[in-house]
């Protein structure tokens, strides 16, 4: 029995093994739009008895619909209670949106890696999400342990997990391990060009390890670094190569920071749009006061800064903001924001809801192909 129930974990995150697991998606909650002023509200009713939720990412499907992760949602139950779930889903249609989730209204579960959740424990954050070569929504995901005394005192990422989905039912049809299945968290932003798919990294442990403001809090020896790898678009589980002081090598210790690693925390999310990356920052992420935006012509940068603001808290004293990451948006012109908000003490109320904004789209850049073909390929 012990060597069968060893050979099954092992399965569990193989090459890809291909446990199918059904998916509950909720009642669609409607709003008259989805511009950042509506999104704002969409928490407001609950939808799928979700009462707020953190970490918002959002992944746009060849069909037009769009895909959303959270992390530590509070679910409201039909007793009365509250609970809390380590990740959610969420597919929205439109304007219209139905939360993904596991599990029954009265016994709410996580949407991904439920089986191998311990609540508290062991539990998994959703991470970045692409569509694969196989027309499959690989969601990259960091398995989290808990080594203190109590939820989130000393909080680390042990692997990166990827959850494979159908995008037809939402469920999930295997689950897998990536080239590098390291705490480094290769997944942690995924964007890709018309060739290569970027996989980002940045080690998000936020809790227990260094002070600050006499609180033990995030690893200051890696959460201001950012690097990245790529693998062929869509091939998400292949080993990657990564950017070092010599290009691109398969050597992932020679991996070089490719963001400004003098920053306090750098939880930053990527995008290409119109021919050119676009990175997104809350600086510090619960700590700073300002998001930044920068832009390059290269994943890999030079990066500069072209926008930067201090955003309001949703109140005076008690509140805060952290990450930052792109939505998408039906308005060319226009790139969309969102921004996860909480209370210091932790306790859930409408603070715990993200906020939207927009800025402007970068103008398009020929490329250099585009260039020649109009003459001008000096």
């Amino acid at each position: 029995m012990a060597i069968a129930a060893l050979l099954a974990a092992c399965l569990v995150f193989g090459a890809a093994s291909s446990p199918t697991t059904a998916s509950t998606l909720t009642a669609p909650t409607c709003l008259a739009g989805a511009a950042p002023s509506q999104l704002d509200r969409l928490f407001a009713a609950e939808p799928g008895g979700v009462i707020g939720a953190d970490y918002q990412r959002a992944t746009s499907l060849p069909d037009g619909r769009v895909v959303w992760t959270f992390q530590d949602a509070k679910v409201r139950l039909p007793s009365g209670g509250t609970r809390l779930v380590h990740n959610i889903g969420m597919v929205q249609d439109g304007a219209c949106f139905q939360v993904l989730r596991g599990g029954t209204a009265d016994d709410p579960r996580p949407w991904l890696f439920g089986a191998e959740t311990i609540p508290f424990v062991r539990w998994y954050w959703p991470l970045g999400a692409e569509i694969g070569a196989d027309g499959r929504l690989h969601v990259f995901a960091a398995e989290m342990a808990e080594r203190g005394s109590s939820y989130l005192t000393r909080a680390e990422p042990t692997a990166t997990v990827v959850a494979v989905v159908d995008v037809s039912t939402f469920s999930v049809r295997a689950t897998a391990r990536p080239g590098n299945a390291s705490a480094a968290l290769y997944g942690f932003s995924i964007e890709s060009d018309s060739t290569w798919t970027y996989l980002f990294a940045q080690c998000h442990r936020q809790f227990g390890f260094d002070p600050y403001i006499f609180v033990f809090a995030h690893d200051f020896t890696c959460a201001s670094r950012v690097t990245v790898a790529r693998v062929p678009k869509g091939q998400l589980l292949s080993a990657p190569m990564y950017w070092t002081a010599n290009g691109w090598r398969a050597d992932p210790g020679a991996a070089v920071p490719i963001l400004d690693p003098t920053r306090l925390v750098n939880a930053s999310q990527f995008l290409y749009v119109n021919n050119q990356w676009m990175v997104i920052t809350k600086v510090g992420d619960w700590w700073g006061d300002r998001i930044v935006v920068e832009q390059s012509s290269r994943p890999v940068g030079p990066f500069r800064v072209v926008a930067q603001w201090r955003p309001p808290t949703k109140c005076a004293v008690d509140c805060n903001n952290f990450f930052a990451s792109w939505i998408p948006s039906t308005i060319p012109e226009q790139l969309m924001f969102g921004l996860s908000h909480n209370r210091w003490d932790g306790v859930t109320t409408e603070v715990y809801r993200p906020t939207f904004g927009v800025i402007a789209a970068p103008p398009q850049r020929l490329l250099q192909a585009e260039r020649c073909s109009l003459g001008y390929c000096g």
